[in-house]
């Protein structure tokens, strides 16, 4: 027997409201599509779901209750125009690091280089490497990262946008070693660098995060970065002070409480300490709130 698609939205929606999950609805539909193997926004135009995949939505359902990422269940998240491969032991990428993208894009769109070369360290699943290198012809883009999950699925996206790659001219260059070595597949780039750019772990190690989908199930490699969240950041200044040629472009997303310019606990304070940047900014996501930090090298 059937049931109408309607009230299984319904009803697994106000499941979901109930297990405190922030997006109800769309994780609904979301589910509901994933199962069916059918685009989001076209399930009203499925009347009724049969039992046997109703049996099918139900398990997705029991572990999103229980607070599983809706990306580790539908194996994917969108970010701009890419659709990247994610699951446990990588980062899930958040829109707010689309606006750090978007500042990089621009910087590099102004400038009239035949190539352009940026590094990202800390790139997990590759998300701005490959935002980057599909949106701006003729970049080369080193993607630094550390953990072995993690550069998993770096290599996995990077196969799944190579057609996109190839029509803009760029490449993407895995390199999975943490930043804190030497990676002497960098050392020819001393002062050539266009733009370094990181989403580095930047939490402080006391702060245990509320949402039990980055607490239990978001790798805490990408989380954490040491007593006040700034020793991998630190390491992200020195780089870029080392690598990047005059007029050079850094970008590194921060905590909002990591966006002073006068105490040492801010990224803009980091960077004018390096004494090695000019055009200082420390800029805002879509709620108004201190994101992430750019500045241009001296």
């Amino acid at each position: 027997m059937s049931k109408l698609t309607r009230s299984v939205l319904v009803d697994i929606e106000l499941r979901l409201k109930n297990a405190g999950v922030p997006s109800p609805r769309f994780d609904a539909e979301s589910l509901v599509a994933f199962s069916l193997g059918i685009e989001r926004n076209r399930i009203g135009l499925l009347k009724e779901i049969t039992d046997e995949q109703y049996r099918e939505i139900e398990k997705l359902v029991e572990k999103r209750v229980r607070r599983i990422p809706l990306q580790h269940l539908v194996g994917e998240q969108g970010f701009r125009r890419l659709v990247l491969s994610v699951g446990p032991g990588v980062f899930i990428p958040r829109p707010e690091t689309e606006l750090l993208v978007e500042s990089v894009v621009r910087y590099l769109l102004d400038q009239k280089n035949e190539r352009h070369t940026i590094i990202d360290l800390c790139a997990g699943t590759g998300a701005i490497s490959l935002a980057v290198a599909t949106e701006v012809k003729n970049c080369d883009v080193y993607a630094i990262e550390k953990s072995s999950a993690a550069f998993d699925y770096l290599i996995k996206n990077i196969d799944k946008s190579q057609e996109k790659l190839n029509e803009q001219n760029s490449k993407v260059i895995a390199i999975n070693k943490s930043i804190e070595e030497e990676i002497n597949e960098l050392d020819l780039l001393r002062k050539k660098v266009d733009a370094v750019i990181s989403n580095p772990p930047y939490i402080p190690n006391k702060m245990v995060p509320r949402e039990p989908e980055v607490k239990d199930h978001e790798p805490e490699i990408a989380l954490f970065g040491g007593k006040d969240g700034l020793d991998v950041v630190k390491v992200v200044i020195d780089i870029a002070k080392n690598l990047l040629k005059p007029g050079g472009f850094v970008g590194i997303e921060h905590a909002d409480v990591q966006g002073s310019s006068t105490q040492d606990t801010g990224v803009p304070y980091l960077l004018i300490e390096s004494a090695s940047f000019q055009k200082i900014e420390d800029r805002r996501d879509l709620n108004g709130l201190p994101r992430y930090s750019v500045a241009i090298k001296s």
